[in-house]
């Protein structure tokens, strides 16, 4: 059966044994740099969708993503939002770019000017990561990150300034060092 059972309405019983139930931001997300410097160009968001039995499955339809600061000693962590990136996968293209043998979604999510000037190295940020799905269902998830530059980035030139920050997005897979 295709995405076009979904159009209209709720997948069946049948077909929600074999859909994603929740998505999970994974460990290994983290501020980091697509190429070959220390100075971070964004965020590489590892997420995996499973379902409802904890196994990993692909999910079509549309992501986004947001940064906030992390706010200490508070019943609502976020702060202030930092920046918001959205992704769509409604091909067979797009889930072979963003789909990993892994058995996850890697996304690089490039500063592009946006909030990049506000990251203090030490700080702690929330991550949320929401999935809309085809039959217009939200699937969220957060997770807490650290900065962390490394200490030749930090002497040189303390947190990333806009100046240092890519204008385009990068390459959608990460570079292998």
């Amino acid at each position: 059966m295709g995405c076009s059972a979904y159009q209209g309405g709720e997948p069946d019983r049948t077909q929600r044994l074999m859909l994603p139930e929740r998505i999970a931001i994974q460990p290994f997300t983290a501020i980091r740099s697509f190429n070959e410097d220390d100075i971070p160009d964004g965020i590489l968001l590892v997420l995996r969708p499973v379902d409802r039995f904890g196994d990993p499955v692909k999910a079509a339809g549309h992501f986004y993503f947001e940064l906030w600061t992390y706010v200490n000693a508070s019943g609502e962590r976020k702060g202030e939002r930092l920046a918001f990136w959205e992704r769509t996968i409604d091909t067979e293209e797009q889930m072979r770019t963003f789909w990993t043998h892994a058995q996850m979604f890697e996304f690089q999510l490039a500063w592009a000017g946006q909030g990049a000037d506000k990251l203090k190295p030490g700080g702690k940020y929330i991550l949320t990561a929401t999935w809309r799905t085809p039959w217009d269902q939200t699937v969220r998830d957060e997770a807490v990150i650290d900065f962390h530059a490394p200490f030749e980035t930090l002497t040189r030139s303390g947190a990333p300034s806009a100046a240092d920050l890519p204008r385009s997005a990068p390459a959608t897979r990460p570079v292998t060092r």
